[in-house]
């Protein structure tokens, strides 16, 4: 007990950190507040045809961002966390990234487009509309893209503050536009409106966060050859692993898409709003934690923080799920009428959340330090053996057993994962 009051003391009277963390809450609070009241007025304005669809070109979206910069990331944060205090060396790292992600992205667009195009087609899409639909997510992927390194970069100088406003700029006009659309065309807003207000906001946001890395973009970086040699040697080791987490990571809409209905489309899209919520946390992690625990070079202080993360996203999780449990009507009248009968799934869609929230911690801390020792033998075949085994154990066609077989497939990540967290502590470097 008295350790645990040293440290709450210690922490409290840690000025700096405090402020950092009110930071992150108070804009996280108003972005993620903004994305729901967002997704729930598309709920509640498109019919369940159209917002099958809108969850179909959001899930593209999601598979495109990861697919063109997780690689990439690995190599970024791992030579990041060694020279963030050299505005020389970052600049030359943020350079050297960019250029490499140029191909990523459009190698990714390729692959993915493919994709979507098959799923857009079984839900008959005209081929006109869907070159149009792809096009624009590709307008709101590149931005995206590029403003996270940005954005990391910043958070390795501890610039906090600069990344919260990034984020909320992306999300104010879009909330503000939306809702005056909302009050005045209701029944009017199309997706076609939807994607170019996002196109807008996005490319808003990076414009913002280009003008706040001047610093480092007029010093005229040139490419570092070793840098660049590092980061493609994560490309090379993890590629694989990338694409196929990707594509692994959406195949609750894969599934249903294929083998369900426009309504399970929309039901998943509908549920898996609310882990927004968790979005919150996760800031957290990415804002402050990670890029802490990538400067950190003490063994002992690596495993007391990663012990930290873990017993903090646990807590966090169960006072979810009890809130879910106890309150599913009340969290589903927020819907609208027409998913009102989804309190089961609405508990597992949570429950996912969770274990995901966790997953995507660890995976984070790994990044971070370059902690991927199974990751490149194991995991595609653990995942494979989990999918084959969930396909046949579950019903795909519907929508409670695509979310049984995403949390398996999450269950099984996450153990992974762990391995290779307990073999980056262990062979962590003292100081």
């Amino acid at each position: 007990m008295k350790t645990i009051v040293q440290q709450a003391d210690k922490f409290i009277k840690n000025k700096s950190l405090l402020i950092s963390i009110s930071q992150v809450i108070g804009s996280q609070l108003l972005i993620r507040v903004m994305g729901l009241i967002i997704g729930f007025m598309l709920i509640r304005i498109l019919s369940k045809n159209d917002y099958a669809l809108y969850t179909v070109l959001i899930t593209v979206q999601g598979m495109l961002i990861p697919l063109s910069n997780s690689s990439t990331f690995i190599g970024f944060k791992k030579i990041g966390g060694q020279v963030w205090n050299n505005n020389r060396d970052l600049s030359q790292l943020i350079k050297t990234t960019d250029t490499i992600s140029n191909y990523i992205i459009g190698t990714a667009f390729f692959f993915v487009g493919a994709y979507a195009t098959f799923i857009l087609i079984e839900q008959d899409i005209l081929l006109n509309h869907i070159i149009w639909f792809l096009l624009c997510i590709l307008l709101i992927v590149i931005p995206e893209v590029k403003s996270t390194f940005l954005k990391n970069a910043l958070l390795f100088q501890k610039e906090i503050s600069t990344v919260q406003k990034t984020d909320i700029i992306s999300q104010i006009p879009r909330f503000l536009l939306l809702a005056c659309l909302f009050a005045i065309m209701k029944e009017n807003i199309t997706i076609n409106i939807i994607l170019l207000i996002t196109i807008f906001s996005t490319w808003l946001s990076y414009i913002f966060i280009q003008n706040k890395t001047k610093i480092l973009r007029n010093a005229k970086p040139k490419i570092n050859l070793n840098y660049k040699q590092t980061i493609i040697k994560y490309i090379k080791l993890n590629w694989h692993n990338s694409v196929f987490y990707t594509f692994k990571g959406q195949i609750s809409i894969f599934l249903i898409g294929v083998f369900g209905t426009t309504d399970s489309i929309a039901d998943i899209g509908a549920l898996t709003r609310f882990t927004l919520i968790f979005m919150m946390v996760k800031s957290l992690i990415d804002n402050i934690f990670t890029p802490a625990f990538g400067r950190c070079q003490i063994k002992k202080d690596l495993k007391e923080m990663f012990k930290n993360a873990i017993s903090l996203i646990g807590f966090i999780s169960l006072i979810i799920l009890l809130l879910v449990y106890l309150f599913p009507n009340q969290i589903l009248w927020v819907l609208g009428p027409k998913y009102q009968n989804l309190s089961y799934e609405l508990f597992l869609v949570f429950l996912t959340g969770s274990l995901n929230l966790l997953l995507g911690t660890v995976y984070a801390i790994n990044l971070t330090k370059g902690w991927i020792k199974y990751t490149p033998t194991y995991e595609i075949p653990i995942d494979v053996i989990t999918l084959l085994i969930g396909i046949i154990v579950f019903d795909v066609s519907n929508l409670t057993g695509v979310l049984y077989l995403a949390l398996l497939s999450s269950s099984t990540n996450l153990i992974l994962h762990l391995f290779n967290s307990r073999f980056g502590l262990n062979h962590s470097e003292s100081d």
